[in-house]
């Protein structure tokens, strides 16, 4: 019968995953029981951490700044006029992009639920500009921090903190509908390439790396689809530094 493999190529990842069904995490016919939420809430969960981690792998590199807002204390907005600021702050710096001729690129999280409202971006780096000046310029209501990407190029655990960082207001709000993040509109979200492995019938529980890569083993998963109640796989292989690049 084989099996599908489908494949993620992410900036230095590879995002992997194996099923007997084209789809994760899709409603199926048939006497299968429903998902208890607890199981849908982890599935979302885990697959708003990976839609993130790829995104982010796929367009951000090391030396891009991981940069977090605050506000003086006294003078915090609520989140309506807190939206307005940021909006601001990065109008102010697709302006300053422009003129050195780059486009910006950003993913913004902002978090306000039991804690004191705060932003993170993160955004590219370009030559031209000093970016962190930039930023100090446009932010008048407190000082920014500033974190660096590092030279690894698998940036899963910034994602599952920018997950968790938002997940209790993302569920206490409109239903459950509002964004987790929001991003500029130019960042790719790189296609999967699925292939059928006729001449195997199951997969390895410890899968091994192609050449020129190693497997996160953080991010090996051997679970079952809620769904469909199939067995599937997923895993990230990460480029081995100084090989191609």
């Amino acid at each position: 019968m084989g099996y599908f493999k489908t494949s993620i190529e992410a900036g230095a990842t590879v995002e992997v995953t194996k099923s007997y069904t084209k789809r994760i995490a899709a409603p199926v016919r048939g006497k299968r029981e429903r998902p208890t939420p607890e199981e849908i809430e982890k599935v979302n969960q885990m697959n708003a951490e990976r839609n993130l981690r790829i995104k982010i792998n796929a367009n951000f590199k090391p030396g891009d700044p991981f940069i977090t807002l605050t506000y003086r204390k006294g003078e915090r907005p609520d989140p309506a006029e807190a939206k307005k600021n940021i909006e601001k702050l990065l109008k102010g710096l697709r302006k300053e992009y422009k003129k050195a001729g780059e486009e910006l690129k950003y993913i913004n999280v902002t978090e306000y639920l039991n804690k004191a409202i705060h932003h993170h971006i993160l955004i590219n780096d370009i030559e031209g500009i000093n970016v962190s000046k930039a930023v100090r310029s446009l932010w008048p209501f407190g000082r920014p921090d500033f974190k660096y990407l590092d030279d690894t190029g698998q940036y899963k655990d910034l994602a599952a903190y920018l997950i968790k960082e938002t997940s209790k207001t993302y569920k206490e709000h409109d239903g459950g509908h509002r964004q987790r993040y929001s991003c500029s509109r130019n960042l790719i979200m790189p296609p999967p390439k699925t292939e059928i492995i006729k001449k195997a019938t199951r997969w390895a529980a410890d899968p091994r790396p192609k050449k020129g890569y190693y497997i996160d083993q953080d991010t090996v998963y051997n679970g079952v689809d809620p769904f469909s109640g199939q067995k599937y796989q997923r895993y990230t292989m990460v480029k081995i530094s100084g090989n191609g690049g």
